[in-house]
């Protein structure tokens, strides 16, 4: 007797009826109090992301409504519809796939086969998967017939990208969404799996195959059905491990604490073991920025632990570094890798964005209270203690980066007169600024923009001629808290706006930053010429008439400034 074809685990122990679809429980609900109180509508749409049940779903709705007994919410599995429906040769439930049969002449067809009553069930059920797949014609041509089918037709549309259906179809449905499932869920259905099968496996090992399958289960089943056919004896986390390439928790914590230690060397060295291992640079870069998310949770509160989902092991190890870094080291963590993380996905050389990122964080300097800061810039208490150029911390407007800038700063008016263009918003410095002191070796002078934009033009021309060329037609204008203003007349707004374009400024502000030795944001404003306004060098501080305002004062004297008007 020949023996039977093996069928993977997911297609093995698919879901039969509602209380086995793992997870779902609200739309198992709705859909059976629907059936009870026959209520059921002509259209559904399931969506949700891939393996949570979809699918399955759909079929047990059409087993309840086309089962002998039906519509019931305990279809038999036993009767014709029932077995028919199980192995998909039912005449009366069609399963159309969405990415092969999108065009206007399959929905037509489609749409002709609706006239026709069902051939022994009670309802002509469609199920078409992947329905965002089907063409903007192929809706057009389904519209009419999914808002007035026959009563004995039941269409059931399920995806996994709700936002590419159009509205005029969502509107004809009942939209029940599907969420991911709990990895601790995942794990309970891989043990009852695996003891079923009589497979051995640790739960570790269950929990990392949670824990990579993403909330899918069918993930999940298709992953140990893979490992469970390379491992002879008993399956164990290092098996996992190594045949998923998955990233150690032991390694993310032996390489953060050499980061809280700023020991670069040791970090260098953790990472290039990681690499070596055959670990993808981009999984290790998300994955220590979880690592900073989770220590974020322990700061905030122990009992945030339960939102860590992870191993005990690795729950202990989070404890016991809560403490290695204070919350805004984190922050600061985690905004350079995540900067990081958008430098490998359009960078070649993978390892070096992150072996510059890990001296960078061991690199940081202390950082300082915004808020003690002010506190002793307003009462001069600082004034003959600070004795180096002060580190200002900003974030970038569009990116969400720090960016600092260094040492005093000195505004300068630009050599042609302008005027503001009154329709202009003007742009102020962001309030969010954190100070923050280090050292530096560069003496305190002055930044002036016009001393050096004529080798900036030059510069930026050297990498794109348009660029620098558009750049040339503008001028230097005010630079306040490291933030660089370049002013166009009104007739340039089209240089302006090129410019402000994210590819150009980034590289602007790249040069400037270079030729000042500290990085430099750049800002750009619409001016008006004032006409036959003579071009003059830029003003020295006049003598003002009453005393400033104490805090400006202090301001002045801490950064080496002098005020202009």
């Amino acid at each position: 007797m020949e023996a039977k074809p093996y069928l993977v685990l997911a297609r093995k122990y698919r879901p039969q009826t509602f209380n086995d679809v793992a997870g779902q429980e609200p739309v198992a609900t709705t859909l059976k109090n629907a059936i009870q109180l026959k209520k059921t509508g002509h259209a559904y749409l399931f969506t949700g992301p891939r393996g949570v049940g979809k699918t399955s779903m759909a079929r047990i709705f059409a087993k309840a409504l086309n089962c002998k007994d039906g519509p019931t919410v305990t279809p038999c599995g036993k009767c014709t519809a029932c077995v028919d429906i199980e192995n998909s040769r039912a005449l009366d439930v069609l399963e159309i796939d969405g990415a092969s049969n999108r065009g206007i002449d399959e929905i037509r067809a489609l749409r002709d086969n609706v006239r026709f009553a069902p051939t022994s069930g009670k309802f002509k059920i469609y199920i078409i998967d992947e329905v965002h797949q089907i063409t903007s014609d192929g809706f057009n041509a389904l519209l009419k017939t999914l808002e007035e089918p026959p009563a004995y037709v039941k269409f059931i549309f399920a995806t996994t990208a709700a936002q590419k259906v159009p509205a005029t179809i969502l509107s004809r449905c009942q939209r029940f969404d599907f969420r991911r499932i709990q990895t601790e869920r995942i794990v309970d259905v891989l043990k009852d799996l695996c003891k079923k099968e009589k497979i051995k496996a640790e739960e570790e090992a269950l929990f990392v195959i949670a824990k990579a399958a993403d909330g899918s289960l069918r993930d999940s089943q298709t992953i140990l059905d893979q490992i469970a056919a390379s491992s002879e004896d008993k399956i164990t986390r290092a098996d996992v491990i190594t045949s998923l390439g998955v990233l150690e928790e032991e390694s993310l914590v032996s390489l953060t604490a050499a980061l809280a230690k700023k020991d670069a060397k040791a970090a260098l060295t953790a990472l290039e073991t990681i690499l070596a291992d055959g670990k993808e640079p981009t999984l290790f870069a998300e994955k220590m920025i979880e690592h900073a998310r989770n220590l974020l949770f322990v700061q905030v509160s122990p009992e945030l632990l339960e939102l860590v989902d992870s191993t005990e092991n690795y729950k202990k190890d989070l404890l016991k570094q809560k403490d290695l870094f204070t919350r805004d080291e984190l922050f600061y963590f985690f905004s350079v890798m995540m900067h990081t993380l958008q430098t490998l996905r359009r960078f070649e050389l993978k390892r070096i964005p992150l072996e510059i990122a890990l001296i960078k964080i061991a690199s940081r300097a202390p950082m300082q209270d915004l808020a003690e800061a002010l506190a002793a810039l307003k009462s001069g208490e600082k004034k003959n203690d600070l004795k180096q150029p002060s580190q200002v911390v900003l974030n970038h407007p569009e990116q969400g980066a720090q960016r600092r800038v260094e040492g005093p700063i000195t505004v300068l008016a630009s050599k042609r007169s302008f005027v503001k263009k009154e329709t202009e918003d003007e742009e102020l410095p962001p309030s969010d600024a954190e100070i923050v002191p280090a050292t530096s070796s560069r003496p305190e002078s002055p930044v002036s923009f016009e001393t050096v934009w004529a080798e900036f033009v030059q510069s930026v021309k050297s990498e794109k001629i348009s660029a620098g060329s558009y750049l040339a037609e503008g001028e230097p204008g005010a630079f306040i808290n490291g933030r660089a203003m370049v002013c166009f007349p009104e007739r340039h707004v089209f240089l302006k706006e090129s410019l402000e374009m994210t590819d150009n400024r980034l590289m602007l502000e790249k040069h400037l930053s270079k030729i000042l030795g500290r990085p430099v944001l750049i800002g750009f404003e619409l001016v008006r010429e004032i006409e036959g306004a003579p071009e003059k060098a830029a003003p020295q501080a006049p003598a003002v008439a009453t005393a400033p305002d104490p805090t400006i004062q202090s301001a002045i004297n801490l950064f080496g400034g002098r005020l202009i008007q």
